[in-house]
């Protein structure tokens, strides 16, 4: 019977064309404190890992969050020439919060549009689970109480948009300029590549 109709136009691993990038660098993400930035800039001048990430109150993508937090050295990937950026699509006034939950010092910005990610070949919404990934430490119940206590302990804007909860996001590394050397686009909601294997294919040892 073959894939669903989205499935045989959807690419996993490709890598995004050029007049996509150009799309993309053109169009705006938001940052914590508010300001519009062109996507471009945020790899314009090294190469740059951008993890796109679920909505704010995704216990699997803080999952994902805590993995970066644990297994990935800023002192490391700036010693490479290497940056690291999030990107979410819930409303900007919950990064500042949210970074506080994993202590992260990656720069977050938000993609309330979901253009950046449609533009870069993240077109699936599901809220299919698909295989359970390494990174994944919580059940339903327990991710639930995580998101909540996590939430309460930082204090987060919880009247804020958090962002589609069917969205699914990816990770690509980009830069310097219009260029892409490695992507991947989530199928499931729990199928983030894991951030080590990430780091790796950007040529950290």
């Amino acid at each position: 019977f073959g894939e669903p109709p989205e499935l045989d136009r959807f690419d996993e691993m490709g890598l995004p064309s050029r007049p996509q990038l150009e799309e993309a660098a053109a169009l705006s993400v938001i940052s914590e404190s508010g300001v519009r930035v062109p996507f471009g800039n945020l790899f314009e001048g090294q190469k740059t890992i951008v993890c796109f990430i679920r909505h704010f109150w995704c216990p699997l993508c803080q999952d994902y969050m805590f993995s970066i937090s644990r297994n990935v050295s800023p002192e490391v990937l700036a010693s490479a020439g290497i940056k690291l950026v999030i990107i979410s699509n819930g409303s900007y006034e919950m990064i500042k919060s949210y970074r506080r939950i994993f202590r992260t010092p990656f720069a977050l910005y938000t993609d309330p549009t979901h253009k950046v990610y449609n533009s870069l070949g993240m077109t699936l919404q599901t809220l299919e689970k698909g295989p359970k990934a390494s990174y994944i430490r919580h059940g339903m119940v327990s991710g639930i109480g995580m998101v909540v206590k996590n939430a309460v302990k930082v204090g987060m804007p919880v009247w804020k948009p958090g962002g589609d909860i069917a969205q699914l996001g990816g990770e690509f590394i980009l830069g310097p300029g219009l260029s892409c050397s490695w992507a991947h686009r989530m199928r499931y909601t729990r199928s983030h590549v894991s951030i080590l294997q990430v780091i790796e294919e950007a040529g950290v040892d």
